[in-house]
């Protein structure tokens, strides 16, 4: 009986411990899961506004002037929208909250809203190497408010943009740390009563604590821990009294359930980690993962290749179609490449641009699986009602194990998605929906475009863009009536280069809005006294620049030059991005008195119910209209109606590239008020157009000049 007795007491004895122990490791281990998920939510804040603060196009469209159009499209639509993270501000480089995406009316200051604990984290970044990630995460409090955050500077992600000087602009995404964040963390790791205190709580509480950059607690996340070994215990005492032999079940049990404890917590981290790692759009790998994946790859000796792709026409399809069917692109494309990979790893690499690794694969193989990518983009894509076409530009680069070009070791993920990319922009430069494969050459075009915007830029800023203007005459009289001011650059090295060279380059790099107003402070200065009327162009970038009006005011108020013979061109496309918004920038400016004229028309595709609703006073017929005057009869019968329909809205109408008589003859007779062209003369400088304008008091300068030679 003592015996029995013993036995049943050392089962017993054993019982309590282990299930005290098990209790203890149980909350042991709901503790290190805690903290897991706490580090995995600022890992994923930090991964989220990594991809759209080291940008190229951040920078360009924040670093200077941030534009709040391309943020809603491009960062907020993403973040906010399908992240769901509340707020994203813009900081300038005096830590001023220049952008932020709760609306009208809600502006917040960053730094008021965040507190001392985030200013540090800002001021920590601004310490940080732009060549590196600058980038902080955190957790802040402001009085009953605990936030989570990520703040990084806006930095390029390659070397074809630049930073401009001073300190850097900063983005920022925060949420309200509060119970959508934890009592997701609950559901997922099994936790229970779990609340957000901000108190620090008894020693005895299970808690974790939410600490600040400083590694000061803030709050503090507490919850009640199970005990699956109390339980089992209580399951299995009332046993013990009828048979010993429960004690081994009661054992087997308390390891069951451990394991399976385990087994749930390696299922869970398992899911954070393939959230971390993919796209959620696309379900591919995001940039993450595929750096990752280079370098795992690159350490074992295998021969990697990679495909570097950006969709061609993703941009224009999703301004006008919208974002949802731009996402539904985004996702048919990424199956399209995946059946194209033949088992490769793919990615999504950030916006429209994927990306192939292949490992070992024979160069040949690599080539056809590009030209099968290629191919695959081919067929439009059918989303909704639409039908929709796109193309891909791909670039090929291949792990050669030798140094890079400059000397410096280009292999790794560095080197590789450098050359792969340098590659895809040769490939949209030789004409889109083809792929290149990278040649140190390509380097040498790259650099002498770099140059070029560096040349471009002092050009701009020193004044070095010349204005020559093109005389418009009035179809009746054959004076001048007008003139169109038109853009030059003659650089010292490399001559004259075209507008449709330089100003793209100019939207590329934010140099469009200070090259406008330097065209339009000169043609206005110098059309002052001509007592004429100045046409001048707007880029895309221009039209959608918040400050238009307010640049084009201050210039008319600084040159004295009457709004009313100032008028604006614009293109067709400006039409399909955004009507409603191209309106209300029309409006704007037609407000100040200014004319606004419809450039190139019949090379888009404007409808009437645009050219109604957006008000335009003048059309300019395109040249290619204008040409078959002299060649085609049924050319006149065309003009004709698109001057009757423009009559029929009220619009003045210009014909363009007039060379012959036969033309301007056919275009007078068919009702266009205006009409430019070589016939009447090329483009010319300021002193040319005043001689032109003015050929008397031209006359009697030249005889004063030859008389003032003579005497001396």
């Amino acid at each position: 009986m003592a015996l029995l007795v013993t036995c049943f007491g050392c089962i017993f004895a054993l019982l309590i411990l282990t299930s005290e122990a098990q209790d203890d490791q149980q909350r042991l281990r709901e503790e290190q899961t805690l903290q897991i998920a706490l580090q995995t939510s600022l890992d994923l804040i930090g991964r989220d506004l990594r991809d759209y603060a080291k940008w190229d196009d951040a920078v360009r469209n924040i670093s200077r002037d941030v534009r709040p159009e391309w943020m809603a499209d491009n960062v907020t639509a993403y973040l906010s929208g399908a992240q769901g993270y509340h707020h994203i501000f813009v900081l300038d480089g005096r830590d001023r909250t220049v952008y932020v995406n709760d609306g009208p009316g809600r502006v917040r200051d960053a730094l008021a809203m965040l507190g001392p604990q985030f200013g540090r984290s800002v001021a920590a970044v601004r310490g940080m190497p732009t060549d590196g990630e600058p980038i902080a995460t955190g957790f802040a409090r402001q009085g009953d408010s605990v936030y989570i955050y990520s703040v990084g500077a806006v930095v390029p992600l390659t070397n074809k943009v630049t930073l401009p000087p001073g300190p850097t602009a900063m983005l920022v995404i925060a949420d309200r740390f509060d119970r959508r964040y934890f009592d997701r963390m609950a559901e997922q790791y099994h936790l229970r009563d779990l609340k957000l205190v901000l108190t620090p709580p008894a020693e005895e509480d299970a808690a974790a604590p939410l600490l600040d950059r400083d590694g000061q607690a803030i709050a503090w996340l507490r919850w009640t821990p199970n005990h699956p070994g109390s339980e089992v215990r209580r399951q299995v005492l009332p046993a013990l009294l009828l048979v010993g032999l429960i004690a081994l079940v009661v054992a087997q049990l308390i390891v069951s359930r451990g394991n399976r404890t385990i087994r749930a917590l390696q299922r869970s981290e398992a899911r954070a980690t393939r959230h971390a790692n993919h796209d959620p759009l696309t379900g591919l790998p995001n940039r993450r993962k595929l750096i990752t994946h280079i370098n795992e790859m690159g350490k074992d000796g295998s021969q990697l290749s990679l495909l570097y792709m950006d969709l061609d026409g993703f941009k224009g399809a999703n301004d006008v179609y919208g974002h949802a069917v731009g996402d539904m692109l985004l996702r048919n494309a990424a199956r399209r490449i995946e059946r194209a990979a033949r088992g490769a790893f793919v990615a999504r690499a950030g916006g429209d641009e994927f990306a192939m690794l292949l490992i070992d694969t024979p160069q040949a193989e690599v080539e056809a699986i590009a030209e099968a990518v290629v191919a695959a983009l081919q067929p439009p894509f059918a989303v909704d009602t639409y039908s929709i076409n796109l193309g891909v530009s791909v670039g090929l680069a291949h792990d050669t194990g030798e140094p890079d070009h400059d000397g410096i070791a280009g292999e790794g993920e560095g080197g590789l998605m450098r050359r792969a990319d340098v590659a895809m922009y040769a490939a949209k430069a030789d004409g889109k929906n083809r792929w290149r494969a990278y040649h140190p050459d390509m380097d040498k075009i790259h650099h002498l475009r770099m140059l070029m915007e560096a040349n471009l830029r002092a050009a701009v800023e020193n004044g070095e863009i010349a204005v020559l203007y093109q005389p418009i005459i009035d179809a009746r009289s054959g004076e001048v009536t007008a003139v169109e001011a038109l853009a030059r650059w003659t650089h010292p090295a490399h001559g004259d280069v075209p507008p449709d060279t330089f100003v793209p380059l100019a939207e590329m790099t934010g140099l469009i809005s200070p090259l406008g107003r330097h065209v339009l402070h000169t043609a206005c200065t110098a059309a002052r006294r001509w007592e004429v009327d100045v046409a001048v162009n707007l880029s895309p970038a221009q039209f959608w620049d918040r400050n238009l009006a307010g640049d084009i005011r201050e210039v008319l108020d600084q040159t004295g030059f009457p709004a009313d013979r100032l008028e604006l061109e614009i293109t067709e496309s400006f039409l399909l991005r955004r009507p409603d918004a191209a309106a209300a920038v029309i409006n704007e400016l037609r407000s100040l008195g200014i004319r606004i004229a419809l450039d190139d028309f019949g090379t888009g595709f404007a409808s009437i119910g645009y050219l109604r609703k957006l008000s335009f006073d003048r059309l300019k017929i395109d040249r290619s209209f204008i040409d078959p005057l002299d060649k085609d009869p049924d050319a006149e019968e065309l003009v004709a109606a698109i001057v009757g329909l423009a009559k029929s809205l009220g619009l003045s109408i210009t014909a363009e590239g007039v060379e012959t008589e036969v033309q301007a003859q056919k275009a007078r007779a068919a009702g266009c008020a205006r009409l430019q062209g070589w016939l009447y003369g090329k483009a010319e400088s300021a002193e040319a157009m005043t001689a032109r304008l003015f050929p008397a008091e031209h006359a009697v300068v030249g005889e004063l000049e030859r008389a003032t030679d003579n005497q001396g």
